[in-house]
């Protein structure tokens, strides 16, 4: 049985952990604890720390790249070609500004959507036929310039709603190592309604 790569996208740092970009790491870290499975950094690769193990029978690597969100695909690439995974197997979590906070959705083949760090994994593996996982922050109200947006942390309304999300997002990703991209996509986009998302707060 051939492994599964599940690549969460964040910045390296205590400054970082609980911002909405860092939301990919959040749902890696979770993902371990759940599974008994530590991270620890690469001896031959230090741009990435990463476990291997066995989620429900099935075997993957989670990997936290380390090489800030614009690098990503420098600590991807390698991964992929050193145990010679394939494109159908690879999955990547995200944050996305135009989900609402606590909105998820799996995509495959689509744009960056302006996100550095998926625009890095495309241009080093170049493709982009790999499964996403999105996970809603939604965009500032405010005139608060997106970059900084993105690096500020989740109210605690918003925190809420998040963690009873992850949960939901950790059973999309099994679903995914189980049975592949297109049952996940199936059972999980559109499994949380837009106006269903203020009542899981």
């Amino acid at each position: 049985m051939s492994r599964a790569l599940l690549v969460g996208l964040g910045n390296l740092g205590s400054q970082y952990k609980y911002t909405r970009h860092n939301v990919g790491f959040t749902v890696l870290d979770r993902m371990a604890l759940q599974f008994g499975l530590d991270f620890v950094p690469h001896r031959s690769f230090p741009q990435y720390e990463s476990v291997s193990g066995f989620i429900r029978g099935t075997p993957a690597i989670l990997l936290k790249p380390l090489t800030y969100m614009n690098r990503s695909g420098d600590a991807v690439s390698p991964v992929l070609n050193f145990y010679k995974i394939s494109l159908e197997k690879l999955l990547v979590i995200h944050d996305d500004l135009d989900l609402p906070v606590g909105g998820l959705k799996f995509v495959k083949g689509s744009g960056t959507g302006g996100h550095k760090g998926i625009k890095s994994i495309m241009e080093s593996i170049g493709s982009k036929e790999f499964l996403r996982l999105k996970i809603g922050i939604e965009r500032p109200l405010s005139s608060v310039p997106v970059d900084k947006y993105v690096l500020s942390p989740f109210l605690p309304e918003e925190s809420k709603v998040l963690d009873k999300v992850i949960d939901i997002c950790i059973d999309g990703l099994v679903c995914f190592l189980e049975k592949g991209a297109k049952a996940a996509m199936n059972e999980f986009n559109g499994k949380i309604k837009t106006n269903d998302v203020t009542d899981l707060s």
